[in-house]
């Protein structure tokens, strides 16, 4: 399959690298949060009408352009986000299991992407094949955050501080890191989870609040 990938630069910064991307895709990760738990709490079938308009927004990405690429991604971030809430609550296995079980699921995917292509990168380009492995890649990507999130919003959970120290050290360390000889995708995909989990815990926040906020007014 012939596919090409956007390229990280050392002497220039790329969108990937930009700040302004890095913020707009925290800011959909508060959405994709929010829509998640909202999808969620509607059951399966609900679910399953959201991953159809995903998969229906990529169709139509391959049509607009890069213009559709923050849409998709939401719709893409609202499945991902309702995963981590149905696995948690369907299975009764706890947030930290839910997260150990979606990180072995993304490590498999990032595996089977890097020996069909030959390579993780970031976006593909092309027909929605080619763009698929990233989409498939980015929803276990966020699922994991998510549920990493969870772990730690949720009371009574213990080690749930391993994970906002690690967002707190693995940002700047990774901003840190484009001027190392690290691979590129491995940076992109690590920046993806932090920025997932700290997305999900501002939406989790948000919508604990909002939660508060009702039930005082009743």
């Amino acid at each position: 399959m012939d596919m090409r990938h956007i390229e990280m630069r050392w002497t220039m910064a790329v969108r990937e690298a930009a700040l302004r991307f890095w913020t707009i895709r925290t800011a959909a990760a508060v959405l994709g949060e929010l829509g998640g738990h909202a999808v969620a709490g509607k059951g399966s079938h609900v679910l399953a009408a959201a991953g159809v308009v995903a998969i229906g927004g990529l169709y139509a990405r391959d049509r607009a352009g890069r213009i559709a690429f923050w849409p998709v991604l939401v719709g893409v971030l609202v499945v991902s986000a309702a995963l981590a809430q149905m696995a948690d609550r369907s299975l009764g296995i706890g947030d930290l299991v839910a997260s150990v079980q979606l990180a072995a699921l993304l490590a498999l995917a990032l595996i089977v992407w890097a020996r069909v292509a030959g390579t993780t990168g970031f976006l593909c380009v092309g027909s929605v094949r080619d763009q698929a492995p990233f989409w498939i890649v980015a929803m276990l990507a966020q699922a994991f955050a998510s549920s990493l999130a969870d772990w730690v919003v949720d009371p009574g959970q213990s080690g749930s501080s391993i994970v906002l120290l690690a967002v707190a050290i693995g940002l700047p360390a990774v901003a840190a890191a484009r001027w190392a000889r690290i691979a590129r995708p491995a940076l992109f995909w690590t920046a993806f989870v932090l920025t997932g989990i700290l997305g999900a815990l501002w939406g989790d926040m948000w919508i604990r609040l909002v939660g508060a906020g009702q039930a005082l007014s009743t």
